[in-house]
């Protein structure tokens, strides 16, 4: 996972619940966690109190490793909504990451029309005007 500093994050920002707020501080410690449950098994993100796929609260935390291929993406050339309109163009897409969960997120690269299904990623973070670290992708080194 690389632990650099992306450019300043400009979008919109999470709003941390007592219920996400040890993802959203593993965040601003350079990790991404992801949960499994100890009854089903199963690997879950978006982080939460209970498992998505049989409902048990015995989920665990884990670091993912932040590696993963694109699964779709889409370059963006127009949104002029404030935070985003200085970024284009961009790339959002669905990474399936090591693990077999998709996360949802900015891809950044040197050119974006470059991303295509299969790109291998890796996460990396933005740092928002409130401290706050924010999780995105970015073009693996080859």
């Amino acid at each position: 996972m690389n632990t650099e500093v992306a450019p300043a994050w400009s979008g919109f920002l999470p709003v941390p619940t007592p219920e996400t707020a040890p993802f959203w501080d593993a965040c601003n410690e350079g990790t991404f966690l992801l949960q499994r449950c100890r009854d089903c098994g199963k690997t879950q993100y978006h982080y939460r109190a209970l498992c998505c796929h049989c409902w048990s609260d015995q989920v665990d935390d884990f670091a993912s490793s932040g590696k993963g291929t694109v699964w779709t993406c889409s370059v963006v050339y127009k949104n002029n909504t404030p935070g985003y309109v200085d970024k284009l163009p961009y790339v959002v897409g669905l990474v399936e990451l090591e693990g077999g969960v998709k996360v949802f997120g900015n891809i950044l690269g040197d050119a974006p029309e470059a991303v295509d299904i299969g790109t291998a990623v890796e996460i990396t973070f933005a740092k928002a005007d409130n401290g706050q670290m924010i999780p995105l992708f970015e073009v693996a080194a080859n």
